[in-house]
């Protein structure tokens, strides 16, 4: 068989294998900094450079826990690479680890800090993991063994042998003097153990080995923090913020930690009650402070800075960014300690940032000294260069073509099939490709280079590679249905007797008018494919226990934007619009409770009924307080809503002592208020909803507004929308 005959047979056969596997470049984009395609299609020597130094910046912050806080901006055109390079820091093995928080949506109206507070409390809580651990994990298996060496080493020698059990006449024996040897060589490996600078063994496990009692060992570290915590304000929020991460380390509770985060730290016995910002700013600065003692780095990440302010869907970007700016600049005022990223693109970046108070202007620039990267004030990604982008290209192509094998010969057998090696792939299939060069087939060298050259970010080249691959392998290539067409340029011919004898010539040029920004057409998007993937990494991070607590704010405010969507939309419940909608409304003194979302319904040609839509999320102690403060905002003056919807998980909705005092009070009161019990899979909605139209928005084309959702949003949403909207007959 010759050269040109094995090519045929080698290109035929492995072009079958490739349309039955489909085109490797359809996802050419990132939709956040967990998705998953980053971590599949890495190429490590991609923005290299970039990494280290924002590492380099982050661990500035590693080895002097409290420097000011600074910002770095990242800043690049749409497509360029920035959320893949911020995957990389949150999820890849470079570096020591840190607590990176890439915050959701913004909304003008709201408390930065208290914005920020609760993203901090819902990374800690969920169940997201970074570098293949939750960062609860990381931090209570840490602060646990510290605090448990601690204590046993500050208590007495008889102290320490009554922790461990004594069986049979052992303890006898004790009471005597005698047969002490074994407790002291269990304490000897404990603390040994506890000692180690890097140990994987559970804390849990590690205490079991012993026959230490973890109820114990928690009452044990409880008792010593009471000694040795100072009895201030940040002392007692410590306390229980110690205790609470131990428990999870060793029971696996962390419900307590995350009741006192969302409504412990605000009943505490203040001597002067403290305002909302001031709770905020003290619990704040003391879960840094827990994170810093660890030398675990604090960063906040703000990815897709034009998404997260909801510029491209607004028309008043510039008071919403404004309002984040200086919001961030507060910030980073009143919290030292916190490493800010903020990775935009560069247009958006350069059209607010110059028309911001002079101050503001200044923090933003101001330039970090990085040992050995110098004085850095800003990043800039540029499009890659053609031998990176041959790396992606086999990054892509590699899953495919590696399960390519030869004969025993070494050349393709008679019958067309998946049996040829991705090196000869390489050798055969890439024309001007060394054998020793690998392969980017079925493209050529000359292709890949051209698509380098011309370019102008990651993602175009991504996308010309898509086309290109459907060209050489299916034959065609599909037309995008968001493609508008650009409007006729017409061309008017005056007859040459009605012209002014003065008029030599005339050329008449009619532009056309600018219109509207055109709504992409919904089925060019995979809707349903986007919505299945935010509903589940949202499913991951509020699997664990106290998760859903924990992210209280969050889902608050992805209740928040559901409304507002379902407003531009015309979304329709029934006979009930929505006439207008607050987003989020914030009251009380409580950061945690004292917030919800209000809903103009309207009913044909009626009155609008004034809807507010709080989520009822407190447990324990926390619940009653919870209902109070909600019940409290139908009493306001002037009145701001008529009715009051209180969404309670449904495995919790029944009311007793306390809370069911306080909800008959409000209905003697005549006050109209009801309580709709949601299964979880609403909430993951909520959740979910924020990131699914920051995925969307992320995806479409130049110049085109968002798709009309509203049927997809009736379709997947409907019981969600019957429990927010007022009751419709039957």
């Amino acid at each position: 068989m010759n050269v040109m005959t094995t090519e045929r047979a080698l290109s035929e056969a492995t072009l079958e294998i490739l349309r039955q596997t489909g085109n490797p470049f359809r996802n050419f984009f990132a939709r956040n900094p967990d998705d998953d395609i980053c971590a599949r299609y890495h190429v490590p020597e991609l923005f290299a450079k970039e990494r280290e130094q924002l590492l380099g910046v982050v661990d500035l912050y590693r080895a002097e826990p409290t420097p000011h806080s600074e910002l770095i901006p990242v800043l690049g055109n749409k497509g360029a690479g920035k959320t893949h390079l911020l995957h990389s820091i949150k999820h890849g093995q470079q570096g020591a680890g840190q607590m990176l928080i890439t915050p959701g949506t913004y909304q003008k109206d709201t408390s930065f800090l208290e914005y920020l507070l609760f993203q901090l409390i819902d990374t800690l809580l969920g169940g997201g993991k970074q570098k293949g651990r939750r960062p609860l994990e990381t931090i209570s298996e840490e602060l646990g063994r510290r605090l448990l060496l601690r204590a046993l080493e500050a208590m007495p020698l008889a102290e320490q042998m009554e922790l461990f059990p004594a069986p049979g006449l052992s303890g006898w024996f004790r009471k005597l003097g005698l047969g002490g040897t074994q407790n002291q060589e269990r304490l000897q490996w404990l603390v040994e153990q506890l000692s180690r600078a890097v140990n994987p063994t559970l804390l849990r496990r590690i205490c079991a080995q012993v026959q230490l009692d973890a109820d114990k060992t928690c009452d044990l570290v409880w008792k010593h923090l009471d000694r040795t915590e100072t009895h201030n304000t940040a002392g007692v929020m410590r306390r229980h913020i110690y205790h609470g991460l131990v428990r999870a380390s060793l029971l696996g509770d962390e419900s307590e930690l995350a009741n006192f985060v969302t409504y412990g730290f605000a009943e505490l016995d203040y001597k002067v009650k403290p305002s909302r910002q001031e709770l905020v700013l003290a619990l704040f600065r003391v879960l840094l402070e827990c994170l810093q003692s660890l030398k675990i780095p604090v960063v906040i990440a703000f990815d897709q800075l034009e998404d997260l302010l909801l510029v491209r869907r607004t028309e008043d970007g510039h008071k919403i960014a404004e309002s984040f700016f200086a919001g961030l600049v507060q910030a980073m005022h009143q919290l030292d300690g916190i490493c800010f990223l903020v990775f935009a693109e560069r247009g958006l970046w350069n059209r607010f940032v110059p028309s911001l108070d002079g101050y503001i202007q200044d923090r933003l620039n101001n330039p970090v000294h990085v040992p050995g990267h110098g004085t850095i004030k800003a990043l800039r990604l540029e499009a890659p260069h053609a031998d990176l982008v041959r790396r992606v290209v086999q990054a892509r192509m590699r899953p495919t073509l590696e399960g390519i094998v030869p004969n025993r010969e070494g050349e393709a057998p008679a019958e067309p099939g998946p049996a040829y090696q991705f090196e000869r792939v390489a050798n055969l299939g890439s024309a001007g490709a060394s054998p020793s060069q690998p392969c980017v087939y079925p493209f050529t060298e000359d292709q890949v280079q051209q698509i380098a050259r011309t370019e102008p970010t990651l993602r175009d080249m991504l996308q010309q590679f898509r086309q290109l691959f459907d060209h050489v392998v299916f034959g065609e290539v599909q037309k995008p249905a968001f493609d508008a067409e650009s409007p006729a340029v017409t061309t008017t011919v005056l007859p040459a007797g009605q012209m002014p004898s003065s008029v030599k010539s005339a050329i008449v040029v009619e532009v056309p008018a600018q219109a509207a920004l055109p709504r992409a057409c919904a089925n060019a998007f995979d809707l349903r494919g986007l919505w299945a993937q935010s509903l589940n990494e949202a499913n991951a991070k509020l699997a664990p226990e106290g998760s859903l607590t924990g992210a209280t704010r969050e889902l608050q405010a992805g209740l928040g934007t559901f409304l507002q969507i379902c407003h531009e939309h015309g979304v329709k419940v029934g006979p009930w619009r929505l006439q207008h909608v607050v987003a989020d409304f914030t009251f009380s003194e409580h950061p945690t409770y004292g917030a919800m979302s209000i809903a103009h319904w309207v009913c044909k040609d009626g009155q609008p009924w004034k809807v507010g839509i709080g989520l009822f999320l407190g447990r324990g102690a926390g619940k009653p307080r919870d209902l109070e403060i909600k019940l409290a905002s139908l009493d306001m003056t002037p009145q701001v809503i008529d009715h009051l919807i209180l969404l309670r998980p449904d495995d919790d909705v029944a009311l007793t002592g306390k809370s069911k005092t306080i909800w008959q009070e409000s209905e003697r009161k005549g006050l109209h208020a009801r309580l709709e019990p949601m299964q979880v899979e609403h909430f993951t909605m909520l959740y979910a909803f924020p990131r699914w139209l920051a995925a969307l928005s992320e995806s479409l084309p130049p110049g085109h507004a968002l798709p009309n959702l509203g049927d997809f949003v009736q379709d997947e949403c409907e019981k969600l929308l019957e429990q927010v909207c007022m009751p419709v007959s039957s």
